[in-house]
């Protein structure tokens, strides 16, 4: 045989070796691609039209925002969001000044001075609330007067607000530890330390919890004995609340990156992008996925897989976390000083109220509570304010004529 023949088979040979060797690795060695499916991002991948399934009787119903009342009273700007507890909005001041008030009238049921500021925002369960101070002790009082219950020394600075989970009282300290106490008396029941400095307070899913930490590890723990269950590593910090929601959890990454995952072994099942960095928590509201970001925009994700359906465009950076009703939205952008309504689910423009305070703006997320809406306000003497909301069928002109948020999806 002629050498450049034998040359040629050889070559032949040796090429079709390697092809099947490849083909055999990318089917039993799965990447990334198979892991999980990555979308486009939102800025490659804009959706050609948006059924949101809008009332069938209707176009959307307009709101409006009277003020009801406003509180006064705090010498310090306030600690965080205000919380229900039974039937009083309790909202507590960086100085330790806590106070209880009627939400539907606005006077004071009761208030009682820590004489020492605080390091997360109230929490409330089981008619208690919860105060943890900076100097790493617990305190409770009860709802109904403001009574002290019980204190307990915790050790260390909270890094979040308390939360009650599976009838625990759960608490992350600045030390890195995740602390479970008795509600009734504050005894410890459990503790482990964390991989990573955490992110987020702890949240719900069924018989676990689920906490996001710095160095991007989200952890799905057992509600009993703490113990870890799964944990995914997301590569960069998880910035917002992860969510539970029909077997998977939904969380959010500082390299804007929404990831979905399956809730039984935290395996990705999608992953997306965003145009910033995400903070508030996430919702989901029927088939869609709401994300409020740093962009300014809400993104509407179908939430089984990640594919965009809308992005709805206001005027400041969206960081705090949104309140909903039945039918409607309600976000703060960041120093805009404005409460906006939004329609579910097509976030079309419902109502809006401003603050109208020169350099002020709202500095808590909204709390829906007796057909008002309670928001806190204030950079140097916290207040806090109850707007009335009323809601009305929008006709199709005046409806028309309301100032619309920017959409990217085609739609007016």
């Amino acid at each position: 045989m002629r050498p450049e023949l034998l040359i040629r088979r050889r070559r032949r040979a040796t090429f079709t070796r390697v092809l099947a060797a490849a083909t055999t690795c990318a089917l039993l060695l799965p990447g990334p691609s198979l892991a999980a499916r990555r979308q486009k991002t939102v800025f490659r991948s804009q959706p050609t039209e948006w059924n949101p399934e809008l009332e069938r009787d209707g176009a959307p119903r307009v709101i409006s925002f009277e003020v009801s009342w406003t509180f006064e009273g705090f010498g310090a700007p306030l600690a965080g969001d205000p919380v229900l507890c039974e039937t009083l909005l309790v909202a507590a001041g960086q100085d330790g000044e806590v106070v209880a008030l009627d939400p539907a009238a606005g006077r004071v049921a009761w208030r009682s001075g820590l004489a020492e500021p605080l390091g997360a925002a109230p929490a409330a369960a089981g008619g208690r609330v919860y105060l943890a101070a900076r100097s790493g002790r617990l305190l409770a009082l009860d709802c109904r007067d403001g009574r002290p219950l019980w204190s307990a020394e915790i050790g260390a600075e909270p890094a979040a607000v308390p939360r009650i989970l599976g009838g625990r009282l759960l608490l992350i300290l600045s030390s890195g530890d995740l602390l479970a106490l008795d509600p009734a008396d504050g005894r410890v029941e459990a503790r482990r330390a964390l991989p990573g400095r955490p992110t987020t307070a702890p949240e719900p899913a069924p018989e676990a919890i689920l906490i996001g930490t710095e160095d991007g590890t989200l952890l799905a723990l057992d509600e009993r004995t703490l113990a870890t269950r799964w944990r995914h590593q997301a590569g960069h910090a998880i910035s917002a609340p992860p969510v539970f929601h029909q077997g998977r959890v939904y969380a959010a990454a500082s390299d804007r990156s929404v990831r979905c995952l399956r809730f039984k072994d935290g395996r990705p099942r999608w992953i997306t992008r965003t145009g910033a960095l995400t903070t508030a928590r996430p919702f989901v509201r029927g088939r869609y996925l709401y994300i409020l970001c740093y962009d300014n925009d809400v993104y509407v994700l179908r939430h089984r897989n990640g594919h965009l359906m809308s992005r709805v465009r206001l005027g400041h950076r969206l960081e705090a976390n949104s309140a909903t009703t039945e039918k409607h939205l309600l976000v703060v952008p960041f120093t805009e000083g404005s409460l906006i309504g939004l329609a579910l689910p097509g976030l079309q423009t419902a109502g809006r109220f401003d603050l109208n305070i020169p350099g002020e703006w709202f500095t808590t997320s909204p709390v829906v509570a007796d057909g008002r809406v309670a928001l806190g306000y204030g950079r140097s003497a916290g207040r806090v304010l109850a707007l009335q909301v009323s809601e009305t069928k929008a006709e199709a002109g005046p409806f028309e004529e309301q100032e619309a948020p920017e959409r990217e999806d085609g739609v007016p």
